[in-house]
């Protein structure tokens, strides 16, 4: 089944409903021009129900895959439909196991829906053959083309606006001295930045989004606010304001660059392909929340501390020696108190995303990571003016003024020149390297993916260094161990040599006492008594001797092992106890 629509009018006709535009094109009618068109065609029908169950189960970027739609045109139709939709943050929840709520299908659950898919198709237009089509011409045409297609009636067919290059995806150039200039239509642009976030806009114009910007302030068309397409994404209501009645021009030429916006392949290549995608999707979803919503409490009990300070800080007034000595907390002298809220609320929005990613929040709002503790520092900048005196420096000026001019000896007092002032601008830096701040083309409120993406990088750059830090811990700790281990290993081995030289020692005693007792049996004639002594005399080597270790009655165990000093035999004193 297929919808299309097609214009073809005779020539008169044209000519007669369009005045002399017309005659522009009718000039150029030798050669055919391709022009884009829509044809619709059905996909699938199922009920609402059926619908609902496959999106709440695969979610629309599956049911897209799964019928091969593209997203937004999937998107449109299910709210035509009015099917609810998972909201933000429903599947990082699923993911990791946390609770969710599934909004209900209103009846009727059982009506049919028809999901169709829009392809483009191609109609022919007379041109010149071999003439190059100025931008005036295009855009005319352009014009024209989307008058006569709205104007085309059919009982059974649905019109379809046709326009020249501005259904398709190739963008209007102009070239001029070897410069390609873009073409931008007021109102194609104004469509196109309303369909796709300006990033995308800019790389098919190949320029860059603080150009796209300034072209439709230029041209007087309206851009998407803050956050708009974070709650597209979220799938929650948005209000688009439509293009305002302007004498601005209604085309205008735009130097092309050759920006290419390259994504690094590295950026969290550290995390598996699924968290990854999953870290990138909620990044892509941070919304900033309404001023009355309630925040978190840790931020809550935080800016509490911020205000009593700034409130104990002006009744300290001039008392710079008590300042610098107090222990500010955190945000209490890096942003004024008329930025704080702003700021609380960003931070609220970035624990909010990624809590149910597993994060927290310390108490002085540090955010803990994948299990490291990542700082985010904030700043307000400050404006540099000229001084006013106080009364009381007028008062120190006129003293000194006066006792200068009465030849008195004073010091003139030292009064600054200029002060530093709040101007509302911040400045957020992940780990104190990546900045973002207030500036003419964004505010820090626009970049709080790539914060959330940066908090996940510094993350993983802590981790390295807390595991650098560690192994380098163990090593020192394990070369520490090697050395006692040598140590004790050098003192054991000291020890069982001087034991060894001990033993040997006594030993050699022992020898000695042998030989002597071999000498005194070969003599002639032993009495009893030299007899006797013989007896003894072995026993006191054999006492000596480490290899038999006799234990004598009255002198005990020697230790062979020990030092001479601790064997040597003395005489026993009355104070000694045995």
């Amino acid at each position: 089944m297929e919808k299309k629509s097609i214009v073809d009018q005779p020539s008169a006709n044209i000519e007669s409903d369009t005045g002399s535009d017309i005659n522009i094109i009718k000039e150029q009618d030798n050669a055919v021009k391709e022009v884009c068109s829509f044809v619709e065609t059905l996909v699938i029908e199922l009920s609402r129900k059926e619908l609902y169950d496959k999106i709440w189960e695969v979610s629309v970027t599956g049911v897209a895959k799964e019928f091969d739609i593209p997203y937004s045109q999937l998107m449109k139709q299910v709210k035509a439909n009015n099917i609810p939709i998972p909201p933000s943050g429903y599947w990082t929840k699923l993911s990791f196991g946390k609770p969710t709520m599934k909004t209900p299908l209103e009846d009727p659950a059982d009506l049919t829906v028809s999901l169709y898919k829009m392809s483009k198709a191609v109609l022919p237009i007379q041109v010149a053959e071999n003439e190059s089509v100025s931008p005036k011409t295009s855009v005319l045409r352009s014009t024209t083309l989307k008058r006569l297609t709205s104007n085309a009636d059919s009982p059974n067919e649905q019109s379809v606006s046709v326009t020249v290059e501005e259904s398709c995806e190739s963008v209007e150039t102009y070239e001029r001295y070897g410069q390609a200039y873009n073409v931008y239509n007021r109102e194609r642009l104004y469509r196109e930045v309303w369909e796709k976030p300006i990033t995308e806009i800019a790389k098919r114009y190949n320029v860059s989004d603080v150009a796209i910007h300034k072209v439709c302030k230029s041209l007087d068309i309206p851009t998407p606010g803050l956050g708009y397409w974070a709650k597209v994404r979220a799938g929650k209501p948005v209000k688009q304001v439509p293009l305002p009645l302007s004498d601005k021009p209604e085309t205008k030429l735009g130097m092309r660059s050759e920006l290419r916006t390259q994504v690094s392949k590295e950026l969290l290549g550290f995390l598996s392909p699924e968290d990854k995608d999953i870290v990138i999707s909620v990044a892509m979803q941070v919304i900033i929340p309404e001023e009355n919503v309630k925040m978190h409490p840790k931020i809550t009990a935080h800016r509490k501390r911020v205000v009593e300070w700034h409130k104990n800080d002006r009744k300290r007034g001039n008392d710079q020696y008590r300042r610098n000595n107090d222990d500010a907390p955190f945000l209490a002298d890096a942003v004024s108190e008329a930025a704080l809220p702003r700021v609380c609320r960003i931070f609220d929005a970035l624990i909010k995303a990624l809590e149910p990613l597993g994060c927290s929040l310390t108490d002085d709002l540090s955010f803990v990571v994948s299990g490291e503790i990542v700082h985010l520092f904030v700043s307000e900048l400050k404006d540099k003016i000229n001084h006013i005196p106080t009364k009381d420096e007028n008062i120190r000026l006129l003293e000194y003024e006066e006792n200068k001019r009465k030849s008195l000896w004073a010091s003139k007092p030292n009064i600054r020149k200029y002060d530093y002032l709040y101007n509302g601008k911040l400045s957020f830096a992940v780990a104190n390297k990546k900045s973002f701040r207030d500036c003419k083309s964004y505010v820090v409120e626009d970049c709080l993916g790539d914060i959330l993406i940066l908090l996940y990088e510094a993350s993983n750059n802590a981790r390295i260094l807390r595991e650098e830090l560690e192994e380098e811990e163990r090593q020192r700790k394990e070369e520490e161990r090697l050395r006692e281990e040598r140590r004790e290993n050098y003192n054991l081995e000291v020890e069982r040599t001087k034991a060894l030289v001990n033993e040997a020692t006594d030993y050699s005693i022992a020898c000695k006492i042998r030989a002597y007792i071999l000498e005194v049996e070969q003599s002639d004639g032993l009495s009893p008594q030299q007899v006797q002594w013989l007896a003894w005399a072995k026993k006191k080597a054999d006492w000596y001797d480490p290899t038999v270790k006799y234990t004598d009655d009255i002198l005990g165990v020697r230790k062979h092992s020990d030092e001479p000093e601790q064997k040597k035999l003395e005489r026993a004193y009355p104070s000694w106890r045995f």
